[in-house]
């Protein structure tokens, strides 16, 4: 037997720690075949009543709410990194145990992390896990790259790697709910805070541009102070009003990040810091670990006391300069979702400014989104205490969208049977399957490209791989509610 951990918030949830009971060591499950999941291991879990006490401290408990006791899982999986090769991450999965076939999942995505052990797969306690898992969904958080068990730099406000690391974990759990489990998703829902809000809506932004919404079926999102515009209202609050920033940390963590990505803002760290934090820096890049032996309240709040004067008239002046190229590759405001979203910020943050939602909603309008709001969590909240109220609002919104999910009616939906073969291919690829009524089959290349399309009434599809390239592609196989996803290899 191993003891349970506390179950404790964060600081804004205003939770006390609280020691609970005992229960079964962790085992290692969903040993199956499967294709994007590598391993789930349960961790813990924590009783109802105990994340109600947590909701009475943080104020938020409300008696209509039926808190659920919450299964936690740290979940390894397959996905890519920056350059499209393919690696392994990891995060965490929070299931409320009830009794039902077919619930719904939150893709939750944490904001900014420096140490690499303070993610969702490290622990038993994330709020928004046992928030959303208590109230009745799946919560499935990712710790993204370069967090948690990815090794390296973990690349910040880097959209794509949010992005395919957000959906690879749904993925996964899709395979452990379905196959050890027995659990399907009627809806996914997807949000995030502050990193999470840009990462939620990358994640959102990644379906819709490589055309996954019919394995993903996203109902909605609801993005919470997230920096979707990064390079122009995001950039402006930061550099264009005085030298000082609340969150200058921020600076030489995404400066990090886009080096490691695109590789030409400088050569060495020297060029663009003044000592000694120019060696600081470097040490932080080389280990992975910011803040590293150095308080992070240390760093100055103007940022010419660690930036070179010229570095910053040349950010200032150049609309061209590389770091504005990659911020403006980042940039998340600049597209049409098709399914209602919903940008939730706060009135008093001075660290992703209220414009950041507003500029978000006017463009998406523009672009044609037909339902995007921005909405308001509170006129006198900052970016700290915003947290709590857009929890609460999201989980309000999904719930009007989430009521019909069904309860478990004690059978067990029949698993359609799919083979492959060959597998590996190299000419022409058999694809069998039990499902009943039209089938929908498309391939993606391993960066999301959609290859192949097609639909058919019949049980067996013969597809011909000899155009393409040598390499990893994912097949999804869709037949009424049930989706399913493997991995090809063309040789």
């Amino acid at each position: 037997m191993k003891s349970i951990k506390s179950a404790g918030f964060p600081l804004f949830f205003l939770l006390p720690a609280i020691i609970l009971l005992s229960h079964p060591s962790g085992v290692l499950l969903a040993q199956l075949e499967r294709e994007f999941l590598v391993n789930a291991e349960e961790v813990e879990v924590i009783p109802g009543n105990l994340i109600v006490f947590g909701l009475i401290a943080a104020g938020v408990y409300d008696t209509d709410m039926v808190i659920n006791d919450v299964g936690i899982y740290k979940i390894t999986y397959n996905t890519i990194d920056v350059f499209g090769n393919p690696t392994v991450a990891s995060g965490a999965m929070y299931v409320p145990l009830i009794d039902a076939d077919s619930i719904p999942i939150i893709s939750y995505q944490h904001g900014t992390v420096m140490d690499r052990e303070e993610v969702p797969s490290r622990r038993s306690d994330d709020p928004a896990g046992l928030f959303y898992a208590g109230n009745g969904y799946i919560t499935t958080l990712p710790d993204y790259l370069g967090l948690g068990d990815h090794p390296g730099l973990h690349p910040y406000l880097h959209w794509e790697s949010e992005a395919t690391a957000t959906i690879d974990l749904i993925r996964a759990a899709r395979e452990f709910l379905n196959d050890s489990l027995l659990i399907w998703d009627n809806h996914l829902f997807i949000t995030g805070y502050s990193q999470g809000g840009h990462a939620a809506m990358a994640a959102h932004k990644y379906i819709h541009m490589n055309d996954l919404q019919s394995e993903f079926r996203v109902t909605a999102s609801a993005p919470m102070s997230g920096s979707y515009p990064l390079s122009s209202t995001q950039f402006e609050h930061i550099f264009s009003k005085d030298s000082t920033y609340n969150g200058s940390y921020y600076i030489p963590y995404i400066i990090a990040s886009y080096q490691y990505v695109y590789g030409n803002l400088y050569d060495d760290p020297s060029h663009y810091y003044d000592p000694p934090y120019d060696s600081i820096f470097a040490a932080w890049e080389l280990s992975g670990n910011f803040f590293e032996d150095y308080p992070m309240g240390s760093l100055p709040k103007n940022f010419y006391e660690f930036m070179q004067d010229s570095v910053m008239e040349n950010l200032l002046e150049d609309f061209n300069h590389p770091l504005r190229i990659a911020l403006r590759k980042n940039d998340l405001h600049n597209w049409a979702p098709q399914e209602p979203v919903r940008l939730i910020y706060c009135g008093m943050d001075d660290v992703v400014p209220p414009l950041c939602a507003t500029t978000t909603r006017d463009t998406m309008q523009m672009l044609g989104a037909p339902d995007v709001l921005a909405v308001s969590a509170g006129a006198e909240y900052n970016h700290g205490s915003c947290a709590l109220p857009a929890f609460l609002y999201a989980l309000d919104w999904f719930d009007s969208m989430s009521k019909e999910q069904a309860l478990f009616n004690g059978e067990i939906p029949a698993v359609p049977e799919i083979r492959l073969y060959p597998n590996p291919v190299n000419t022409l690829l058999t694809v069998e399957t039990g499902a009943i009524g039209r089938t929908f089959v498309e391939i993606h290349s391993i960066n999301g490209q959609l290859v192949y399309q097609s639909h058919s009434e019949r049980n067996i599809h013969q597809i011909d791989f000899t155009s393409l390239r040598k390499g990893i592609y994912f097949i999804t196989i869709r037949s009424g509610d049930f989706v399913a996803t493997r991995k090809i290899v063309k040789h």
